[in-house]
């Protein structure tokens, strides 16, 4: 079983509805730039798709979502993370103060989501 390391962040940008680029406390003063991937889901893509695509504004939706709930959360989180993906991106889950689930499930649970397979 490899470790679970959890941090502090706060949000640079979202690039998709299932990743994000964040900037990593890791405590006096010093961050860290990481491009995360939200682990164990899947949305629709909105980068190599047509614009007028049903796939390009289910993936905008799933986008505005996570754009929507960390702004309401201070654009600040929790990020639990074990390893790397294979584009080397940090898989993680990801928790906002004022849910009791993570961002992940909230995705999978309104539809904007599926699980990874």
């Amino acid at each position: 079983m490899e470790p679970c390391y959890r941090y502090r962040a706060r949000l640079g940008r979202v690039v998709d509805g299932d990743t994000i680029d964040v900037l990593v406390e890791l405590g006096f003063y010093v961050t860290l730039r990481e491009r995360v991937r939200l682990e164990g889901i899947d949305t629709p893509e909105i980068y190599r798709v047509p614009k007028d695509s049903e796939e390009y504004k289910k993936g905008m939706e799933a986008t505005e979502y996570v754009e929507r709930r960390l702004n309401e959360n201070g654009n600040e989180m929790i990020i639990e993370t074990e390893k790397r993906g294979k584009w080397r991106r940090w898989l993680a889950k990801i928790y906002l103060k004022d849910a009791d689930k993570t961002l992940n499930d909230e995705l999978v649970e309104k539809g904007l989501a599926k699980i990874a397979r």
